[in-house]
């Protein structure tokens, strides 16, 4: 049982210590990406990818990797000291204080939208989730929810959009329920790091930019959008939408960028590469081989360890 849990201490460790370096790189990568014009290669899927790159190899590593080899070739006899303990300690802290402010997002986010629920009209809907008019002018429209995505619509922003313009900002708050743009948010918040803020919100803003692309399908659809978004913007103050819900026009992003880029839609623009398939194949191919090779890639393993984790 003590060996199980050293192996558990040590694993926890190097987790750690793998996470703050991978995402002390990111950090600095996407800065010198911020100040270059590769900016706008970057789609939501990809600086999805980009920001789970350190808690995903991270973690691959750590499970798949260092435990099974410190329960393999490490000695019985305890050889930790009490840095092996603090390193743990730290990885515990991180892991404890995302689920932290999960909790507290999904609190804030749960009082919003209960408030905003009461007199509310529940109406059936032909798209793919229900929508709710509200009584209550905040925000005009979102969606909220993770496992059970619900769309809310203010009766102000009703009586200020067409059938049109309110048919494509429904298709629009689809195509984030679509991506799980909220359970994303949530994912996001359980792995926090120093500087990571930046990342967020251009995943944010390129979340906006692609449910844009997939709720229009002709030029007509992209002109009532951006006229809904123009409305939208004019008749209500921009306002920050709890953290785990998604609003039409938020604080987040250009309204303007938005619907420049919406009148000068093209068909042929709308349809991007999923390039974070591409990573995708090749993280796969990577993980083929360590498994192919899976005694020496342990061996290397446990011998990094060893050196790293004191």
């Amino acid at each position: 049982m003590i060996f199980v849990l050293r192996a558990i201490m040590v694993s926890l460790a190097f987790f750690g210590l793998l996470y703050s370096f991978l995402s002390l790189f990111i950090v600095l990568a996407w800065n010198a990406v911020r100040l270059s014009s590769f900016q706008k290669y970057f789609g939501a899927h990809s600086l999805f990818t980009l920001r789970m790159i350190p808690f995903g190899i991270s973690a691959a590593v750590s499970l798949l990797l260092t435990l099974p080899s410190f329960l393999m070739l490490e000695s019985h006899s305890l050889d930790e000291d009490l840095g092996t303990f603090g390193l743990c300690v730290c990885a515990i802290l991180i892991l404890s204080a995302g689920f932290c402010r999960v909790l507290a997002a999904e609190g804030r986010t749960r009082r919003v939208v209960s408030a905003c629920l009461e007199r509310a009209i529940h109406l059936g809907s032909k798209e793919a989730a229900p929508a709710v008019i509200l009584s209550q002018s905040i925000p005009p429209l979102m969606l909220v929810g993770v496992r059970v995505p619900r769309i809310l619509i203010s009766a102000s922003a009703c009586r200020v959009l067409s059938a049109e313009e309110l048919r494509a900002t429904l298709r629009h708050e689809m195509a984030h329920a679509r991506s799980r743009d909220n359970l994303k948010k949530a994912i996001l918040n359980c792995l926090p790091f120093p500087g990571m803020a930046s990342l967020e919100v251009a995943w944010q803003e390129a979340s906006e930019l692609a449910a844009d692309d997939r709720a229009v399908s002709s030029r007509n659809e992209a002109l009532d959008l951006a006229a809904a978004l123009i409305k939208l913007a004019v008749h209500f103050p921009r306002q920050p939408v709890p953290e785990l819900a998604t609003g039409l026009v938020s604080a987040v992003g250009s309204v303007t960028s938005r619907v420049e880029r919406l009148v000068a839609w093209e068909k042929a623009s709308a349809v991007r590469p999923h390039r974070w398939v591409y990573f995708m194949a090749a993280a796969f191919i990577a993980l083929f081989g360590l498994v192919a090779k899976l005694g020496p890639t342990l061996v290397l393993v446990h011998s990094l360890t060893e050196r790293l984790v004191p």
